[in-house]
């Protein structure tokens, strides 16, 4: 396999890749400082504390912070270089966990968790609630669940996120502290779906606040970072 090969090229091509980004943080005037390239088959581990300056980062790496301070490439593409329906058609390659505000009060947890690809898949309704259910017990749930989200307890409804953000065969998955209530029995359903989008050619970058997590040999994180005065540093 030569460099001017193109499969070779699409494979060390980053999917998501950021240099000298300067992001603010929503409500306050802190900047953060972000150089970031994620690749095919990688797995960025970052400890950040507080769960706003993930959101910000997330927000500038899809496409979603209007005034980002330097191009964000999405597959090669600059955001700001695609089109309103353009820019939706790539987001939707995109699965995520955020920090907070994942479900809508009124609505059971399971049309959330579909709504998302519903209408932007060819995959039949049927089909799509059969591989959500199958996630859903990969991830430790009994099934899709059907009630609202004041009806859930904490761990369940991060269990319920796993399910959203993996669902589809997304590119990238950007986890914000999925695990923020401390589920020990959600580390191994994560790490195996995670390895699961690896084999398919995906990447995933995993905020976490747990600094034991950036520190652990057993995850298949080849990128880790702390977040230290706004400034996203990678270990070693």
């Amino acid at each position: 396999m030569t460099d001017s090969d193109p499969t070779a090229q699409s494979a060390s091509r980053p999917i998501v890749e950021a240099s000298d980004l300067r992001v603010t943080v929503a409500g306050t005037r802190t900047r953060l400082h972000v150089d970031i390239a994620v690749r095919p088959g990688e797995l960025h581990l970052i400890h950040a504390r507080q769960p706003t300056f993930s959101t910000a980062i997330a927000d500038a790496l899809i496409g979603v912070d209007a005034h980002p301070s330097a191009a964000v490439r999405f597959c090669g593409a600059p955001w700001d270089d695609l089109s309103t329906d353009e820019a939706c058609q790539q987001r939707r390659r995109v699965g995520r966990v955020r920090a907070v505000g994942n479900w809508m009060d009124s609505r059971p947890l399971i049309r959330d968790m579909l709504l998302p690809l519903q209408h932007h898949t060819v995959i039949s309704e049927r089909q799509l609630r059969t591989q959500a259910g199958a996630l859903a017990r990969h991830f430790g749930l009994p099934g899709l669940p059907i009630q609202p989200p004041g009806d859930c307890t904490p761990q369940d409804l991060e269990r319920a996120a796993c399910v959203r953000a993996f669902l589809g065969r997304p590119l990238l998955v950007v986890l914000e502290h999925p695990m923020a209530f401390a589920d020990g029995g959600l580390l191994g359903p994560l790490v195996a779906a995670i390895r699961q989008v690896h084999r398919r050619g995906g990447a995933v970058i995993w905020f976490t606040e747990h600094e034991s997590q950036v520190a652990d040999d057993s995850l298949p994180a080849g990128h880790r970072y702390h977040m230290v005065g706004g400034r996203l540093l990678p270990v070693g």
